[in-house]
């Protein structure tokens, strides 16, 4: 077995049997060859579950000017404003993994109303009943102010939050705790400036770590942490708990537990 969250081609041994990553993500590694030597491997979504308190925190922050309020701090500047509220808005989570899942769940009490956007909306009626897929993104955000970005990078998801979609959320605010990629940057970096949206929260870029030179650093409207929405005290006790299940699903006593393969 190998517990990985990256590949080399010299982990292709002729004993690999079962890869456990230790991301969610697992596009790092040839699923294709993977299958052909019927090689399981499996990953450990959920582990990274923090990252819906994170996208919370950094709405908020935004929302509330609390990003605006620290800047003032070091010059001791009492700088009272009138922020805006969350409740009473529309809130699209686009991705409905675990992340996704507990971001719903985490807003539910909120006075919100919640449209979730994912590949197959069918299995994701248990937690939300307004559910559509990827291509009613710009149609669900035509009707919302905030966007949640909880969705992995893939050929299909790469720049989705395109410029037509940004549009459509209008003065609104783009949380991204997932991938870059997932967002056409470029047109975000000029609605930010111009002040067609109210303002990012941004967990991840492109590329990373974000170069000295990026606008991004600049705009008042955004907040930037180092992808590090992830991380928490509790990340090795979550990967352990799936890793001890697969074990046993590896010796024939369980089911597998995030089979990607």
């Amino acid at each position: 077995m190998l517990v990985s969250h990256i590949w080399k081609p010299e982990y292709l041994q002729p004993g690999l049997r079962w890869i456990q990553s230790h991301s969610a993500g697992v596009a790092q590694f040839p699923q294709e060859l993977l299958r052909e030597r019927q090689i399981v491997l499996t990953s450990a979504s959920g582990v990274h579950v923090v990252c819906a308190e994170h996208a919370i925190g950094l709405l908020l922050a935004l929302s509330r000017d609390i990003h605006t309020a620290i800047k003032d701090m070091p010059d001791r500047r009492w700088g009272a404003r009138i922020s805006a509220e969350i409740a009473g808005r529309t809130v699209v989570v686009l991705g409905l993994g675990p992340i996704g899942r507990y971001i719903i769940e985490r807003l539910a009490g909120w006075d919100v109303r919640l449209i979730g956007i994912t590949r197959s909306p069918a299995a994701h009626l248990d937690v939300l009943a307004d559910v559509r897929p990827l291509d009613q993104l710009k149609a669900a955000c035509a009707e919302a102010s905030v966007l949640m970005i909880a969705l992995p990078d893939a050929v299909e998801t790469h720049a989705l939050v395109s410029a037509d979609v940004l549009d459509a959320l209008g003065h609104g605010y783009v949380i991204n705790i997932s991938r870059g990629a997932v967002v056409d940057q470029a047109a975000m970096i000029d609605r930010l400036s111009d002040g067609r949206l109210a303002g990012a929260g941004l967990d991840v870029m492109v590329p990373e770590p974000l170069p000295p030179d990026s606008p991004l650093w600049q705009l008042p409207n955004v907040i930037i942490t180092p992808h590090v929405g992830g991380l928490t005290p509790r990340y090795g006790e979550r990967l352990a708990a799936i890793l001890a299940d697969n074990l046993r699903a590896y010796h024939g006593q369980g089911e597998w537990r995030n089979r990607v393969s």
